[in-house]
């Protein structure tokens, strides 16, 4: 019979020492965040084979505070787009999922809203510290310092038991992560440590993302175009020749444009465009 997630979680607790401080510290968190209720309601996990996954089951046992962020040291099977695993040693890095209800009409705002707050944050960070960074963006929702990938970000969406749209929006940021200590990734991936020079709060770094996030993604579902605007002018992505794959075929051209439902728009060497909504899109020139 398999572990219930109780059971699972019942010997994640008991696996804590007590008598020393979780490595992440709430309070930093708690006394850096500045939102109405993004972030207020805060789950901390030791280790967890994905805090997506958790936040699934955990929401169809009790109503969760909207905004709730539930955090991982670390995770045994986390995963990107496509199901791909995403490298999480523990303690270095911020993987969570953000649970949001809201209504359908700014399902679409996510995909830009997460990955510009990100951007926004990891670049506050910085400058908080007397540093400097520019975090671009990729389309659908990778950031990149100098061409390598720093965070991803992951939408899904459930529904409650009292049945409203809810979206799972879960993060992964490499933080203080050592690429070279990895030789899978570490042609193709960077974190703020690396890109700094030296280490950072993660702690402060999420609460910035929680302001960032709140704040861009009111500003979207009031109708403003800034949010939108703001991630198009970050996107590496437009002006690149890509090659766009999803559901067996591969679309090669120039990435000319987004649309307002995010979608991308590659122009083929015939001149034709073509709308991809989803998928993977590799850059072929910079």
């Amino acid at each position: 019979m398999s572990e219930s997630f109780f059971e699972r979680f019942r010997r994640q607790m008991d696996l804590m020492e007590f008598e020393s401080l979780p490595l992440f510290s709430k309070p930093l968190f708690s006394w850096n965040l500045h939102t109405d209720y993004v972030g207020r309601r805060f789950i901390y996990r030791p280790s967890t084979e994905s805090t997506m996954d958790d936040a699934r089951s955990m929401l169809q046992r009790w109503r969760f505070q909207n905004g709730a962020v539930l955090l991982a040291e670390s995770q045994t099977a986390g995963r990107g787009r496509a199901g791909r695993a995403w490298v999480s040693p523990p303690d270095v890095n911020l993987h969570f999922t953000l649970v949001l209800r809201l209504e359908p009409a700014s399902l679409r705002s996510l995909s830009y809203v997460t990955p510009l707050a990100i951007a926004e944050a990891i670049e506050a960070m910085a400058a908080s510290r007397g540093g400097s960074l520019r975090v671009d963006l990729k389309w659908p929702n990778d950031a990149l310092i100098d061409g390598r990938k720093v965070a991803g970000v992951i939408v899904e969406t459930a529904t409650s038991p009292e049945d409203e749209l809810v979206a799972l929006i879960g993060v992964g940021i490499n933080v203080n992560l050592d690429p070279a200590q990895y030789p899978e990734i570490a042609g193709i991936a960077t974190s703020v440590k690396a890109a700094l020079g030296f280490q950072v709060a993660r702690e402060v770094l999420l609460a910035m993302f929680c302001d960032n996030f709140e704040r861009l993604f009111e500003e979207a579902s009031s109708g403003s175009r800034r949010p939108f605007e703001a991630w198009k002018q970050r996107l590496v992505t437009i002006g690149s020749e890509v090659v766009a794959t999803g559901g067996g075929a591969e679309l090669r051209g120039l990435a000319v444009d987004v649309n307002e439902d995010g979608t991308l728009v590659i122009q083929t060497p015939d001149g034709a465009r073509h709308s991809v909504e989803a998928g993977d899109v590799t850059l072929s020139r910079r």
